[in-house]
């Protein structure tokens, strides 16, 4: 969840710059991936062979090979030292194979931990098991396309057309019994509902984020030892925020301590133990899984406390009782996580941080940025409009997320942690045109390098509206921003989103036995 941080190990030089420093016309260092005024200006680094000149494709002339992505073109190896790790596609359009490799080389990185680039699933897992499923490599060839088009619209009907191709890939994969539950499937299912989060205005993501939820129970339920469970996770509870019904899945399922034990009683162990690489004693993951607990009950809380018939008095005592423990949690932890200093990046030390104590402390920030926004979410569900004068606690909580804002450095990319923070800071100002001009320039400055643009999950618009790719979380920050100032009065978020007709989904956890036809039948109709 960490912001990523740009560093990049030495590579050969190319002949020539690339094509976005050519076509702006400056000079390039010709560093591969990224060339360091892209990561500045977090512009997407496109070489002459990154994307073909003639949009036809050329299947089954030879086979393309993908290896390590360190040196621009390849992938990271799980095989001993010495040893290259080689993904062969015998069968792939030359116009494909680009974002292919930019899904490998950038995007997996970027899924759930920043900048995640030593023993990522993703690469090592996931993407050799594209060159048997079809449905699942013209997912990852969406995801790769959805991403440069944001900066490139020339990308955008390459994006559509990969999309379709896994959408028709994945119906044919849920026909077949024993393919429904391999990892191919899930995964297809779930790159399917990012580039749905990123990149479209529907409602699809819903269907595909049930749909891998169904997945998931038709393999025997949700397991600490599955990435792909793990990344569901994260999916689902950062989306249930914003949607109205709490998590897809009941219980903490993504903690160890809450799964099934085995059946000679002791608990399953994790079969990636070191992922992230550079979070090796999990500490972060742990503080981060830890917070999600609360995050699902507060979802679900806020949802309750938005019918007609809602017990009032309920739910400020559940909110209070979220509140308190919520608290007892943050003061537990240790001093090096609580009091992180904002700037810990300008700090003068005896020696520079390696790339992976980097890496930690960026997701030492992320998770604070996501307490202060937890404690921005609760104290809104006890008072949503402002009735009384601002908490001086929420007051603290805004500042720190603002301060922690500007100390990112742009071209790290913020992800979804930070962008949840970003957005709860707005919600809970008032009339402050500083820290909303913070906000407004954060949430617009990384839209090209994120896997996930600034919009929370189930902010979405309505069905004709002729707006694409929008900024719906700004735009709503926007009006309630500019009613605030007008009437001088506090607004409840969640009213202005209901009255700009932007969707809120709810979800309905009813698992059905029949998924697979329903599933496959949804998209027959799209």
């Amino acid at each position: 969840m960490a912001p990523g941080v740009g560093n990049k190990a030495p590579v050969p030089r190319h002949r020539t710059g690339c094509l976005t420093c050519r076509k702006r016309k400056v000079k390039c260092d010709e560093l591969k991936p990224n060339c360091a005024k892209c990561q500045r200006l977090q512009r997407p680094c496109l070489w002459s062979t990154d994307v073909p000149a003639s949009g036809r494709s050329q299947s089954g002339a030879r086979p393309y090979v993908l290896g390590d992505v360190s040196r621009g073109s390849n992938v990271p190896s799980t095989s001993p030292p010495g040893q290259r790790f080689v993904v062969e596609f015998p069968n792939v359009s030359r116009s494909t194979i680009p974002y292919i490799h930019h899904f490998i080389s950038f995007c997996s990185r970027f899924l759930v931990y920043s900048n995640d680039g030593e023993g990522n699933p993703f690469q090592e897992e996931l993407v050799p098991l594209a060159v048997q499923h079809p449905a699942l490599l013209y997912a990852m060839a969406a995801v790769a396309a959805g991403h440069l088009s944001r900066s490139q619209r020339q990308h955008q009907l390459a994006a559509g057309k990969h999309y379709s191709m896994a959408l028709r890939g994945l119906s044919e994969m849920l026909h077949d019994m024993m393919i429904a539950k391999s990892d191919a499937t899930l995964g297809t299912c779930l790159l399917l509902c990012i580039y749905e989060m990123a990149h479209s205005e529907s409602g699809l993501w819903l269907r595909h984020l049930k749909g891998a939820r169904d997945l998931i129970l038709y393999r025997g339920g949700p397991k600490v030892t599955d990435y792909l469970s793990r990344f569901f996770s994260l999916l689902d509870v950062s989306s249930s925020m914003f949607v109205g019904d709490g998590p897809l899945l009941k219980g903490n399922y993504w903690l160890e301590h809450d799964t099934p034990s085995t059946e000679d009683g002791s608990k399953p162990k994790t079969a990636i133990p070191n992922w992230p690489a550079y979070d090796p004693e999990g500490q972060n993951e742990n503080l981060f899984h830890t917070l999600m607990t609360f995050m699902a009950r507060m979802s679900r809380l806020s949802a309750e406390s938005m019918k007609h018939d809602a017990d009032q008095s309920e739910i400020r005592a559940i909110a209070t009782e979220i509140h308190a423990d919520l608290q007892h949690w943050w003061q537990s932890c240790t001093p090096e996580v609580q009091n992180q200093p904002n700037d810990w990046r300008r700090q003068i030390r005896s020696r520079e941080l390696t790339i992976a104590e980097t890496l930690q402390e960026e997701g030492v920030s992320s998770t604070r940025s996501c307490v202060f926004a937890c404690i921005i979410y609760v104290n809104h569900i006890l008072n949503p409009v402002n009735r009384e004068p601002q908490n001086p606690e929420v007051a603290e909580a805004i500042a720190e997320i603002v301060e922690i804002a500007k100390e990112t450095p742009e071209g790290y990319g913020l992800e979804m942690g930070l962008y949840f923070s970003l957005f709860m800071a707005g919600i809970a100002v008032f009339n402050e045109p500083e820290i909303e001009d913070v906000l407004r320039k954060k949430l617009k400055a990384d839209t090209r390098v994120s896997i996930y643009v600034s919009i929370p999950h189930a902010l979405r618009e309505t069905p004709g509206s002729q707006k694409q790719h929008a900024d719906r979380a700004l735009e709503l920050l926007e009006v309630l921003w500019g009613r605030q100032h007008r009437y001088g009065v506090k607004y409840d978020w969640r009213q202005v989103q209901i009255q700009m007709g932007i969707l809120m989904y709810v979800f309905q956890s009813q698992p059905n036995a029949a998924f697979q036809r329903n599933y496959a039948h949804d998209f027959c109709d799209v």
